[in-house]
């Protein structure tokens, strides 16, 4: 069996993590942040909890499939963690936590590479890039989020 690759990365956002919160979980639109994937759906009736089934195609190092996921946790506004049931496997785990300036969100995601040892030393290869990537994705997640958070600045 071959070891996970992990991928870990966190940032600090200006809005409380509720605010935060609403994006992580606003399926149809998380392409808002998350560049590298597209065509977001939920395809079970429930939206919200543990269980929820969604799908989205991703493309990452040049290569593109349709990634399923399942919520395996789901603790509003601080724990979220999904499960990935497509060809690369693994869990995505965010927890955001409060903070005096708004929210400290971090990420981490373990994903089994598909074919074996190959696709571990293609993934360790690939490593940097998605780092770089997931890294873009939390940037980008913080400029919505704050952009949606009212100025509290007296005027």
């Amino acid at each position: 069996m071959v070891p996970p690759v992990v991928v870990e990365m966190s940032i600090d956002i200006a809005a409380p993590p509720e605010a935060v919160w609403e994006r992580l979980v606003d399926w149809e639109n998380l392409g808002l942040w998350m560049r590298e994937a597209w065509d977001f759906r939920v395809t079970t009736p429930q939206r919200e909890g543990v269980g929820v089934v969604a799908q989205a195609k991703v493309r990452i190092a040049g290569i593109t499939t349709l990634d399923t996921v399942v919520v395996s946790r789901w603790e509003p506004p601080e724990w979220f963690q999904i499960e990935h049931k497509g060809w690369v496997g693994g869990r995505g785990l965010m927890h955001a936590r409060r903070t005096a300036a708004g929210t400290y969100l971090w990420w981490r995601e373990t994903l089994e590479p598909p074919v074996g040892w190959l696709g571990w030393a293609g993934m360790v290869v690939v490593k940097p890039a998605m780092a770089w990537i997931f890294n873009r994705d939390l940037r980008l997640l913080k400029a919505l989020v704050e952009s949606l958070v009212p100025d509290k600045t007296p005027g």
